[in-house]
């Protein structure tokens, strides 16, 4: 009876040693991707900025998972543009992406996660401005209660100069409420 306990401890440590050995943890390896397959599920819906620029007008970005469309917008030259849907394409590096000039491309856009919760959106091609911009979601207080705001960060130009930041608002009411005379008067 004693040999066959001695044996039976044998055989756990045995198989407890060897499960040990097989199931060794491992790190995980994802693929890293330098930009995003989808926009985040906050910013989509459509959004409103009330804008001044030889009038009062409203720009408006429709967001779904794949596509962003921008409406009355102006381009590097300050002239306004009608409407622009752009596709999102996953990239290596972002940096090719907004050197480019190609036509077939000219739809094209990705999102890149930042830090601090801010998706990264470009267009393609130099100087687009079609909707590219850093954004967060954030909250504002609206007749007593909160709403969704989608948050463009101030950046730097190639000028050196600041770009003012925009605020989209879900209805065209909340982005004439809370900027009343326009994004020129900020």
């Amino acid at each position: 009876m004693r040999v066959n306990r001695l044996f039976s401890a044998l055989m756990v440590a045995t198989t407890i040693g060897a499960t040990a050995v097989v199931t060794v943890p491992t790190q995980a390896q994802a693929k890293s991707t330098s930009s995003l397959k989808t926009f985040p599920k906050a910013m989509r819906g459509t959004w409103y900025h009330y804008e001044e620029n030889n009038g009062y007008y409203y720009k408006s970005m429709k967001i779904s998972s794949k596509k962003m469309t921008v409406k009355n917008f102006l381009n590097p030259f300050y002239q306004k543009q009608a409407k622009w849907t752009g596709t999102i394409h996953p990239l290596k590096s972002q940096r090719t992406f907004t050197e480019g000039s190609s036509s077939k491309k000219a739809h094209w856009t990705s999102a890149r996660s930042v830090k601090g919760g801010y998706t990264t959106v470009l267009a393609y091609g130099i100087g687009a401005t079609n909707g590219g911009g850093t954004y967060k979601v954030i909250h504002k207080t609206y007749k007593g209660k909160p709403v969704k705001v989608l948050y463009s960060k101030q950046f730097m130009t190639i000028q050196g100069t600041k770009q003012v930041t925009d605020h989209f608002y879900k209805t065209k009411a909340q982005a004439k409420y809370f900027n009343p005379v326009g994004a020129l008067h900020k």
